[in-house]
């Protein structure tokens, strides 16, 4: 497949990868992303088609269809944001579909245009479901050298220690493993039973994210959002003895080396919104 490119994009010496899909449990990717363009304005510099590592009969393209006119089709695409700003140039935040098949050809056209393009450092960015208590901001992360894993350091991320079936994060990070380029792959937990985006879990990612792309952004609005969503959170545990004891238990559970037992990618959560149906019911 192609990378198309919207303009020259020599000396971009940083970028973010967000993937969608099983590496990103409750859709950190979007919520993420939709932040930083929130505050810092993105135009397309580059396209990357995904026909090939996405196949229809599992995620068809999209369309939009208005009043029987056709507006719109897209086609699934990995698409490079750069910044607006020219103090920002050098950085490049990419987003689009994971890939399900043909990895290898992936990580070589991603990895070959990161090397044209003089990248140094990437940052990959996924998600998964864990069993941790609501308040717990937990990011674990995965390097290939000193200078990823001083990064892990420096944003007190918890190194992985895992065995199983891979991400194409860990496949990108095998690829450089003997390269100058310095790769970073965090793992945002988010608890198994909260339905959408964590706001506490995104205020710490977009404060690595700034620190990587040495980017600073006022992010106390999803600090107010989150004290909306604790209050929400605890106001229908005091109305379900039942789902407290369970969700405190995950308080009291001590943390094995390796956290806890994540959940996967499709792991049945808890939907607070049902609770709220049926407090109106009751009343």
């Amino acid at each position: 497949m192609a990378i198309i490119l919207r303009e020259d994009l020599t000396r971009v010496s940083k970028m973010v990868l967000f993937l969608k899909g099983w590496l990103d449990a409750g859709g950190m990717a979007d919520t993420v992303f939709s932040a930083i363009q929130k505050r810092l304005p993105c135009r397309v510099a580059a396209l990357m088609e995904m026909d090939a590592y996405v196949p229809a009969s599992e995620q068809r393209p999209t369309v939009r269809i208005h009043h029987g006119v056709l507006k719109d089709f897209h086609w699934h695409s990995l698409i490079f944001y750069r910044p607006e700003a020219e103090a920002h140039h050098n950085v490049l935040f990419a987003i689009g579909p994971e890939p399900s098949v043909q990895w290898r050809r992936f990580v070589s056209e991603l990895l070959e245009a990161a090397t044209t393009w003089q990248c140094e450092e990437l940052l990959l960015v996924g998600s998964l479901y864990d069993q941790i208590f609501y308040d717990e901001i937990r990011i674990s992360g995965v390097a290939v050298n000193a200078a990823g894993y001083n990064l892990l350091r420096h944003w007190q991320c918890q190194p992985a220690t895992y065995e199983g079936p891979a991400s194409v994060y860990s496949a990108i990070l095998y690829e450089l493993r003997h390269s100058s380029m310095t790769a970073v792959n965090l793992w945002a937990h988010m608890p198994f039973y909260l339905k959408g985006p964590h706001e506490l879990l995104v205020h710490r990612m977009m404060e690595i994210v700034g620190h990587f792309a040495h980017i600073e952004w006022d992010l106390e609005d999803i600090l107010v959002e989150w004290k909306n969503r604790e209050m929400e959170i605890e106001k229908i545990l005091a109305q379900d003895p039942s789902l407290r004891e369970q969700i405190l238990a995950l308080k009291k559970q001590e943390a094995t080396p390796n956290g806890t037992k994540p959940r996967g990618r499709h792991a049945e959560v808890i939907d607070f919104h049902r609770f709220k149906k049926k407090e109106k019911i009751d009343k």
